[in-house]
């Protein structure tokens, strides 16, 4: 009878020791699972970021492009304007040679506005300004001077193009060219 009476408490024990390994494989399987999910929303995140950030790249490089687009005008007056000799608060976005080092302007940390900057057709997350920093450089002739169509003509005035885009979220970035204009 001592056999018979032990039988079950082994049975019971053996029970209980299933249970315990469950439940610490269902809280291994759990934590699994939790962290999986936290990975997966911190991914989701990190793409959406790299969109917001294609989207102000985007717009400033199409700010800069409109920039380019206004000093390439087939009237060449932009170029010549006034602006660029005196800086006027009539065109804010115009700067003459070195007049944003020596106002301690620096396009890249400044705060963006109607006082300094030009907003692409009213829209206010694509802007940009122009600042000259060259007249009537030589421009020796050669692959540089005809890919930038200075056909024949060897002087040019260089300006740098200050671009900025911003996202609908407030993802900023600045996109800065250099153009050149014939002089000729």
């Amino acid at each position: 009878m001592t056999l018979q009476a032990r039988k079950p408490l082994i049975h019971r024990q053996r029970g209980v020791a299933q249970l315990l390994v469950t439940v610490v494989l269902l809280i291994v399987v759990m934590m699994l699972g939790i962290t999986a999910m936290i990975l997966s929303t911190t991914q989701f995140n990190l793409a959406g970021n790299l969109q917001l950030e294609n989207i102000a790249f985007n717009l400033a490089a199409g700010s800069s492009a409109t920039g380019e687009s206004w000093l390439s005008d087939a009237a060449g007056a932009n170029p010549l304007n006034a602006g660029f000799t005196t800086y006027s608060t009539g065109t804010p976005y115009l700067y003459p040679i070195g007049y944003l080092a020596t106002s301690s302007i620096d396009p890249l940390t400044m705060t963006w506005g109607d006082s300094n900057s030009l907003a692409v057709n009213g829209d206010d997350t694509r802007r940009y300004l122009i600042e000259k920093i060259g007249a009537n450089n030589f421009v020796p002739s050669g692959d540089v001077a005809e890919t930038h169509g200075l056909h024949g003509c060897q002087n040019a005035d260089l300006f740098r193009i200050t671009a900025r885009g911003t996202s609908a979220k407030g993802t900023t970035k600045l996109v800065q060219s250099t153009f050149m204009v014939p002089r000729c």
